[in-house]
This record gives C-alpha cells, sequence and structure tokens, in this order.
C-alpha cells in the first residue's frame, strides 16, 4: 500500500489543530463547521461520489439518528439534549443565528447569551456592529485545501506525526473502517475536535444586566399593542420592541432555558430562518446547559443550583373566541393539546389533534422543533401579504396547503400532522412568557387549545397568572 504524500498527510493532520484553535466555532453551526472539516481534509482528486454520500449521511440532523451500527464509523460524542431540571439554567456558552424577520422583511443578528439565575429570559436590542463579526467563518477556516498543499519542508516534529497518523489509520483499517484515509483524518481525528468543543469546562463570562440596556424582559407584562397580535406575539414598544419571538422562546422554554440574554442586531423581528425552531433547538443541543450562576454575592456559582418553581393553578380556566376555545384543567403534570380545522380550505390539513407531555413523550427536538409554520392556501399568503406581512417570507419557511395535497410535499416533515405540531410549538412559545424570572413557563396541568391564535394564547396566559395566588407557586421537585 503506498503512502499519502507528506503534504496532504501534513494538512490533514493540521486540520484537527486548525479547528481547535478558531474562535469562532462556538458562533457558527455544527453542521457547517464539520461539513467544512471534511471538505478541507480532501484533495480535489479524492471527492469521490461515494465518500460525498457518506458525509451527507453524517451530517442529517432533521432525521431522528438510527440506532443501527454502521459499519467503520465510530458514534460521535453528542451532548445530551436539553431538557428542564429542577434548578434553573441557563446556556453553556453564547451562540448565534441571522436572518430575515417573516413580517417586516428586515435581516437581523440574535446572539442568545449566557444569563445569571433570577433574571429570566431577556431582550436587548443592540447597535449595529455589536455581533455581525460572529455571523460569518474567519479567513483562515473557509480558505481551500489547495491553498496549504504548497511545497514545503516538514520538521522531524511533523514527519513523525504523519506517521503516527497512518498508523492509526491502518490499524483502525484491521478493526473494521472501510473508509479512506481522508475520511479518517475527518471523522476520526477532525470530529472528535468539534464534538469536544461543547463539552469545555471553562463557562463563559456573564454579562451584568445594566439600566442603560433598556432590557425587555420576556413576560406577559412586556407584551405590547400591535395590529397583527394574532399573527406574531411582540415585546416591548417603540425602538424597544422585539416581534415574532414564539419560536425562539419555544425551544428556551421546552429545552430548559430559565436564563438568557438575548441581543438583537439590526432589524426588530427575530428571524423566521426555516419556519420552525430546528434551527434554536440544534443550537441548544450542540451548546448544551449549566445551572445558572446566583448573583448573591459570597456563594460558589459553580456548584450552587437555584430551585426552579412552576405555576400550578388549582382552578379550571376557560377562554373562548367564537368556536376557538383554550382551557385549563389541574393536573400533576405539564401537558398540551390542541387542535385544528383547516378542512374548508385545505383538505389536506383537515381536522387534526396532537397531545404532548415533555415528561412522558418524545423530545422536544424531535416532536416539536421541526414543525415549519403553514398555511391552508396560496390565497391565505396573498391576503396576508395585502395586509402588510409576510414581506420576509421565502418559499423555505413555510408549507402550504393546496386543496388536496402539499403545494411543495417535499418541505413537509410530518406528513400526517405537522401544522398542529406547529401550532403546539406556537403555544409553548406563548406560554412561555408566565415565567417569572427565571422559573418555569408551562403551568403544571393540562392546557387544551383549538383554533386559536397567538392573541388568544397570550389572552389565556394573563387570565391564568390571574387567577392565581403565591400558594399557586410550588418548586419543581416537589411539584
Amino acid at each position: 500500500m503506498q503512502l499519502p504524500k507528506q503534504s496532504t498527510l501534513a494538512a490533514a493532520a493540521a486540520q484537527a489543530v486548525k479547528t481547535a484553535a478558531c474562535p469562532s466555532v462556538r458562533f457558527c453551526s455544527r453542521r457547517k463547521l464539520q461539513q467544512s472539516a471534511l471538505k478541507r481534509s480532501q484533495t480535489t482528486q479524492q471527492r469521490s461520489r461515494r465518500q460525498a454520500v457518506r458525509a451527507l449521511e453524517a451530517q442529517a440532523d432533521v432525521e431522528e439518528p438510527s440506532t443501527q451500527k454502521k459499519r467503520g464509523r465510530k458514534k460521535s460524542s453528542r451532548p445530551p439534549l436539553p431538557s428542564p431540571a429542577p434548578y434553573q439554567q441557563t446556556v453553556k456558552n453564547s451562540f448565534a443565528l441571522g436572518g430575515l424577520g417573516l413580517h417586516t422583511g428586515e435581516y437581523a443578528n440574535v446572539l442568545v447569551m449566557p444569563a445569571h439565575a433570577d433574571e429570566g429570559r431577556y431582550f436587548v436590542r443592540v447597535p449595529l456592529g455589536t455581533n455581525s463579526h460572529l455571523f460569518s467563518l474567519e479567513e483562515d477556516v473557509v480558505r481551500d485545501l489547495e491553498d496549504d498543499l504548497e511545497p514545503e519542508e516538514n520538521t522531524e516534529e511533523e514527519d513523525a506525526l504523519q506517521l503516527e497518523l497512518y498508523y492509526k489509520f491502518l490499524q483502525a483499517q484491521a478493526e473494521g473502517f472501510d473508509g479512506a484515509f481522508d475520511e479518517y483524518i475527518a471523522n476520526e481525528i477532525g470530529q472528535p475536535v468539534i464534538d469536544s468543543i461543547p463539552e469545555e469546562d471553562i463557562p463563559e463570562e456573564i454579562l451584568e444586566r445594566m439600566p442603560e440596556d433598556m432590557a425587555v424582559d420576556a413576560d406577559l407584562d412586556s407584551v405590547g399593542e400591535h395590529p397583527h397580535a394574532r399573527y406574531c406575539t411582540t415585546l416591548g414598544e417603540g425602538e424597544n420592541r422585539v416581534q415574532s419571538v414564539e419560536h425562539l422562546l419555544s425551544a428556551l422554554e421546552a429545552c430548559g432555558v430559565d436564563n438568557a440574554r438575548i441581543e438583537i442586531e439590526g432589524g426588530p423581528e427575530v428571524p423566521i430562518i426555516d419556519g420552525s425552531a430546528l434551527s434554536w433547538a440544534i443550537d441548544l443541543h450542540a451548546t448544551g446547559l449549566v445551572p445558572a450562576q446566583a448573583l448573591e454575592p459570597g456563594k460558589d456559582s459553580r456548584t450552587d443550583k437555584v430551585t426552579r418553581h412552576v405555576l400550578a393553578p388549582k382552578k379550571q380556566l376557560t377562554v373562548r373566541r367564537d368556536d376557538a376555545f383554550i382551557t385549563f384543567f389541574p393536573e400533576g403534570t405539564q401537558r398540551l393539546t390542541y387542535g385544528i380545522d383547516e378542512s374548508q380550505e385545505a383538505t389536506i390539513i383537515g381536522k387534526q389533534w396532537m397531545s404532548w407531555s415533555p415528561g412522558e413523550d418524545h423530545h422536544y427536538r424531535w416532536a416539536i422543533a421541526p414543525a415549519r409554520s403553514y398555511h391552508p392556501s396560496l390565497q391565505a399568503i396573498m391576503t396576508l401579504r395585502q395586509q402588510g406581512m409576510v414581506r420576509g417570507g421565502t418559499d423555505a419557511c413555510a408549507i402550504v396547503g393546496y386543496g388536496d395535497r402539499w403545494y411543495e410535499p417535499q418541505r413537509v416533515r410530518f406528513m400526517d400532522d405537522e401544522p398542529v405540531r406547529h401550532k403546539m410549538l406556537d403555544l409553548i412559545g406563548d406560554l412561555s412568557l408566565l415565567a417569572d424570572k427565571g422559573h418555569a413557563g408551562l403551568p403544571l396541568g393540562h392546557v387544551i387549545a383549538y383554533k386559536a391564535d397567538h392573541e388568544m394564547h397570550v389572552e389565556f396566559a394573563k387570565k391564568l397568572k390571574a387567577s392565581c395566588g403565591p400558594a399557586d407557586v410550588v418548586a419543581v421537585e416537589k411539584a
């Protein structure tokens, strides 16, 4: 067997070091970094169809991973799925996403950062240029591999590293690895480096919340008046207004992020991205959670855990509007049920019902987050645009009904019930506004909604909170 050229070995071996040293890793999507690492560790002649197919399969994030073990490929280490805990949590490190707002059409950058316990989730509008540098890979990260293949003499240390890597590759082949050397470098050397980044034990410094931040708390008191309140949830007013917060808040609430500083640069609207909460959930999974640090002086913030409380109303409550309603029933667990009826406009959607409990059913990342926004027909989209909405919507951020079929069926992720799953996503985001400074948003009990919208969600949440007293707030661990 012929040894690879030294220049190829040197470039491949250096890839892991470059990836680990990249200061912008934690602000970029893991999928993009993994694909970039694989691309740079292959020469143009080695990029065969077989390797490309394997790379795409390895990066499939929308479908739930198969439990079947693939020959020659070790299972990558990943942080556990983020979930609520009996104590308050925050993100381990900051992460960022950018894109167009669905209704305003303006571009915005969003940076989700750690926050102290009892600060809750809050938004801060920041000036242009504050975080925009985090949304592009540095030059030395995106350059092509051929830039690194210029002939140069290797040191003795580099020669030793090359041989060591190749001997490890030969040993892996003997143990069943059936890929090429460059694929071994990408998957067995570079990938563990990327996977290890979220596991760093170095906590990110938390910015202190200052009065001049003009922060907007993600709670019911901050819900502002908006002419399109049925179609999105808006917090704050004037220059501090933050629009369409429901998808981001849904992911934070369901994944257990009780405290977070959310900086928005550019437009006033949280980006729609692909119309779901999947991107937020993936980044939360990659980033991981840690116990939120206490603000009290003298406490060891790395070990102390602040108790998390939940609202546990003892009385039934119903909000109605025509044939739409939302009802709360006291119960010993958090449970949501949603129903929709689009039979008259889109038989492909028809009548759909779904019930979901975060403690009993599939994780939010798989069951709820991937569900996109939907419209029952093309005419419904045109009507919204005539009313000044969906100016930033693209064909990739919603699924559209077309009578007895989907307008673009390839975009549908849950063929039987994606619309009602998305309504569940919206409900979680709006009920998260019940959270009181770092505590749970979803109430302890059964919430049943039928043909509701964002305006009804918020109205219901306000009435539910008003019906409760201090005795209705209990510690999660005792609930």
